[in-house]
C-alpha cells in the first residue's frame, strides 16, 4: 500500500488531505468540548435582577402582556391601592389574589439564571421567547414603582427537564430588551386573563351553619328549604297540597349550591340595575346571619348583588349575636359594592321553582313521616 502511494502521486495527495481533514475534525471537536466545558465551569448561577429582592416592597404595579395573535396584545394590570391592597383597575379596582401577587413578586425577585442559552434572536421563537408584540408566545412581566420600571422579564417555554437536580422549577427567560437567554431556576404565575387573578373569596358560609334558603323570596310562590339544628338534609317547608319533594339529594344540592361555587366575573355594583321585583334568594344561618341575594340578567348572563344583616330572631334563644353581626359586616364590606356574574349551574340551581323541586305525591308519600317543623336557627 505504501509502495502504491509512493508511486502514485494523486493517491498520495488524496491520502494526505484525508488525514489532515481527520486531524482538523478531531481538533475542532476537542476545542468545542473544551470550550463548552470552560463555559460550564466558569458560568456561575446568579439572580436575573440583582438587588430586586430588596426592592419588592416598593413595587406598586405589575403588568402582564400576552399575545392575542392577529388581535394584538392584551395587558393585565395589578396595582396596589391607597389601602395597600392589590386590585385590578380592569374590574373597577376589585381585589386580586394576594397569594398570586406574592408568588409573582417572589418568583421574579428570586429567579436565577441557571444556564446560559442563545443570544441569537433567530432562536428566540424556539424557546418561546419571541415577544408578544411579534405574535410570540412569551409572556412579559413588568414591575413598576410609580412610573419607573424596576424590572422587565420575558418568560418562555418550560423545558423537558422541568426541574433541576434539587427539584426546583426551570423555565426559559430573557430580560426584556436583551437578546441573551437563560435557562432560569424559579417559577411564577402566568395566568393570561384578568379573571384568573381575582380574589376567589365569595360566599364562605360554613355548610353546617346554613339553616334555611328561600328561593323566589318576596313572590307569591317562594320555595323554602330548611332543616332543624343537627339535621343533615333539607326539606321543603311549604310544599303545595298533593306535591312531594323530589328527595333530599336534590334539595341539598340546591340549598348548598352557592357554598360550593365561585363566580365568573365581577363589576362595580352601579354597573347593572337591579329592579325591586328582581328575583331574590335569602340565606339564613343557625347563628343569626341573613344574606340577601338579588339577581338580574344582562346579555344572557345572570348577575347577583348581596347585602347581609344579623337578626337576633334567627339565632339560638339567648345566644350571642355578635359573631353574626361581625360576619354581616365582613360580607357587606367585601360584597356590597359589587355585582357578580354567576356560573350557569349556580344560576340554574337558585332559580328553580316549586314545580321543579317537587313531584306529584303518591300513596307511599302519605305513609312517610310528616314534614319537619320550620327550622329554628
Amino acid at each position: 500500500m505504501f509502495e502504491t502511494l509512493r508511486s502514485n502521486k494523486p493517491q498520495r495527495n488524496l491520502a494526505v488531505l484525508a488525514a489532515a481533514t481527520l486531524i482538523a475534525v478531531i481538533a475542532a471537536a476537542i476545542a468545542v468540548v473544551t470550550d463548552e466545558g470552560s463555559v460550564r465551569a466558569t458560568f456561575v448561577p446568579h439572580p436575573l435582577f440583582e438587588g430586586l429582592d430588596e426592592r419588592l416592597d416598593q413595587v406598586d404595579r405589575i403588568v402582564y402582556t400576552v399575545s392575542r395573535g392577529m388581535n394584538g396584545v392584551s395587558k393585565i394590570e395589578l396595582a396596589r391601592n391607597g389601602e395597600g391592597r392589590w386590585v385590578t383597575p380592569a374590574r373597577g379596582g376589585y381585589p386580586v389574589s394576594d397569594a398570586l401577587v406574592k408568588k409573582t413578586l417572589l418568583g421574579v425577585g428570586g429567579m436565577e439564571a441557571y444556564e446560559p442559552r442563545t443570544a441569537n434572536p433567530e432562536w428566540h421563537r424556539n424557546l418561546g421567547l419571541l415577544k408578544p408584540e411579534d405574535i410570540g408566545s412569551a409572556v412579559r412581566v413588568e414591575f413598576f414603582k410609580g412610573d419607573e420600571r424596576v424590572a422587565g422579564l420575558l418568560v418562555g417555554k418550560v423545558p423537558e427537564r422541568a426541574v433541576d437536580v434539587k427539584g426546583e422549577g426551570l423555565i426559559y427567560v430573557r430580560r426584556d430588551g436583551e437578546d441573551e437567554t437563560f435557562l432560569a431556576r424559579g417559577r411564577l404565575p402566568l395566568y393570561k386573563t384578568v379573571n384568573d387573578w381575582l380574589d376567589p373569596a365569595f360566599i364562605d358560609i360554613s355548610r353546617e351553619k346554613l339553616a334555611r334558603v328561600t328561593l323566589w323570596a318576596g313572590t307569591e310562590t317562594p320555595v323554602v328549604l330548611s332543616r332543624a339544628p343537627g339535621e343533615e338534609n333539607f326539606s321543603i317547608e311549604n310544599p303545595p297540597e298533593g306535591r312531594a319533594s323530589r328527595g333530599a339529594p336534590v334539595l341539598n344540592k340546591t340549598a348548598t349550591a352557592i357554598l360550593d361555587s365561585g363566580f365568573d366575573d365581577v363589576a362595580p355594583a352601579e354597573t347593572l340595575d337591579f329592579p325591586e321585583d328582581t328575583p331574590k334568594v335569602i340565606f339564613e344561618t343557625f347563628d343569626g346571619l341573613r344574606l340577601h341575594m338579588r339577581m338580574a340578567g344582562e346579555g344572557g348572563a345572570l348577575w347577583a348583588k348581596f347585602d347581609a344583616e344579623a337578626d337576633p330572631a334567627l339565632g339560638p334563644e339567648g345566644g350571642d349575636i355578635a359573631p353574626a353581626e361581625e360576619r354581616a359586616r365582613e360580607f357587606n364590606e367585601r360584597l356590597a359594592g359589587w355585582t357578580y356574574k354567576l356560573p350557569q349551574e349556580l344560576g340554574n340551581q337558585l332559580t328553580q321553582t316549586m314545580d321543579l323541586l317537587t313531584r306529584e305525591a303518591g300513596p307511599a308519600d302519605a305513609m312517610m313521616s310528616p314534614m319537619p317543623e320550620r327550622a329554628q336557627p
